[in-house]
């Protein structure tokens, strides 16, 4: 009778797996909690900068390691495929956002500094001391930056308005209100008639500071809004100043159009339908009717 020799195999599971998970999963939490310390705390905006770029290259490194580990797995007939795949996973949703603004920045030009009139910059007054010494200088766009910003923001200019100047600044004052930014400097109109509006302003996921000067020029007749926006960090706003002067000019031209509106709805007759009375005719019959009919 023949003998069977039964052989007992053991798989070996390929730990680079398991290890690109947990590296995968350590940055995305390092990651989350960069952005909720410099959002709701105080983490400054240098280091929390430099915490996102180790972040973002920690887990490249995990998916660089899941793919060699998938390789081994594949040639060597290990197990692993599953930890490889979820660090995969994990690193690719944690890089979903930096990839996101990161086509903001090959699409869009590289700028810091937005402005109505770039050929004749507004100063601050107030934010140019409170900015941090490590923030960037600002300065006066030179005729290149004004060339890139007319091409790329061609609708960015100054809102020339038949109001008088008080009245827009009213306009412009709530605006920035409702908008949610932080006043630092308020000045009214004048004799001179200009007043301005130095505020600063937080982006909505990471909440990086940024500094907005608004100008109202005009007289009692006509008035112009300028508007400057400039990020304290970064060599790209990827878009945000901009967007936040056409937020501020939405603002006005909605209030404008929203008062304007009320105006035409206050002036309009309100039309009665045929065949009945308003109530405050009723009203008047019931309470003099004796007299009228006497008076007939």
């Amino acid at each position: 009778m023949a003998r069977y020799a039964t052989a007992r195999y053991s798989v070996k599971e390929v730990r680079e797996a398991t290890w690109a998970r947990r590296v995968a999963l350590f940055f995305v939490q390092l990651l989350i909690l960069t952005v909720l310390l410099h959002r709701f705390a105080s983490l400054t905006t240098p280091a929390a900068m430099n915490l996102i770029a180790v972040s973002i290259v920690g887990l490249f490194i995990a998916i660089a390691i899941a793919i060699a580990s998938i390789v081994r797995i594949w040639l060597g007939g290990q197990t692993g495929a599953a930890q490889a795949f979820a660090a995969i996973f994990i690193a690719c949703i944690g890089l979903a956002a930096p990839l996101y603004y990161l086509s903001h920045a090959v699409t869009l030009p590289r700028l810091t500094d937005v402005e109505t009139t770039p050929d004749e910059p507004l100063d601050f007054k107030m934010l140019a001391s409170m900015r941090p010494a490590d923030a960037n200088p600002i300065t006066e766009p030179d005729a290149a930056a004004a060339e890139v910003q007319e091409e790329a923001y061609p609708d960015i200019g100054p809102m020339a308005l038949e109001r008088a100047a008080p009245e827009v600044f009213s306009l412009v004052h709530e605006a920035v209100e409702r908008l949610g930014w932080t006043i630092v400097l308020n000045e009214a109109p004048g004799e001179s008639g200009v007043g301005r509006i130095e505020a600063t302003d937080r982006t909505l996921v990471m909440g990086f500071t940024d500094d907005v000067l608004v100008q109202i020029k005009g007289d009692d007749a006509h008035t112009i809004i300028d508007a400057r926006s400039v990020s304290r960090y970064g060599l790209h706003d990827l878009g945000t100043n901009a967007a936040r002067i056409r937020k501020l000019l939405g603002e006005v031209t909605a209030a404008l159009e929203k008062g304007e509106k009320t105006v035409l709805e206050q002036a309009a007759p309100k039309e009665e339908a045929p065949g009945k009375k308003s109530v405050t005719k009723k009203r008047a019959n019931k309470s003099g009717g004796k007299k009228r009919s006497g008076a007939r």
